[in-house]
């Protein structure tokens, strides 16, 4: 009997040691994922390649940018276009991923310099920012921003 009950309890040990590495791996995955999509915004951005921003914003997309306005997808491609949202330097740096089933939050800071027809053109700016992704239909798309210039 004390043999049975052994058995029992390192099958539900292993089962239960299999599950946190299958976790591990489904979150390392996921902020990889994640971190690929960031890094091609980033790039997007500072070309203002607005086909690509499409793709990897949602349709709902909304930001709360830097200058307290909420702006939704077609405000902030407008603003590309304009030549309001327009960089001469982008850097971003994730400093926390935090992984919640299917929304990603991404924490960090960017460095950049704006141009174009911005007020703050020409200024080094430190932003803080947030990035929230959902899976939609098995991709990840961003669909909230939070930005708040720093310095």
């Amino acid at each position: 009997m004390k043999k049975i009950y052994l058995l029992v309890f390192l099958f539900l040990l292993c089962s239960a040691v299999i599950a946190q590495v299958t976790n591990a791996n489904s979150k390392e995955n996921i902020i990889k994922q994640i971190k690929i999509i960031e890094d091609l915004e980033a790039k997007a951005i500072l070309e203002s390649d607005t086909v690509t921003l499409k793709k990897i914003w949602s349709d709902d997309y909304r930001v709360y940018n830097p200058y307290n306005r909420i702006l939704d997808k077609n405000q902030v491609l407008q603003g590309i276009k304009n030549m309001f949202i327009r960089f001469s330097s982008f850097n971003r740096e994730q400093e926390y991923f935090g992984v919640y089933d299917d929304v990603v939050f991404v924490m960090g800071k960017e460095t950049v310099v704006f141009s174009g027809k911005n007020p703050d053109e020409g200024k080094t700016l430190v932003i803080r920012y947030t990035d929230v992704y959902k899976s939609i239909n098995g991709s990840w798309e961003i669909v909230a921003r939070h930005a708040n210039i720093i310095n």
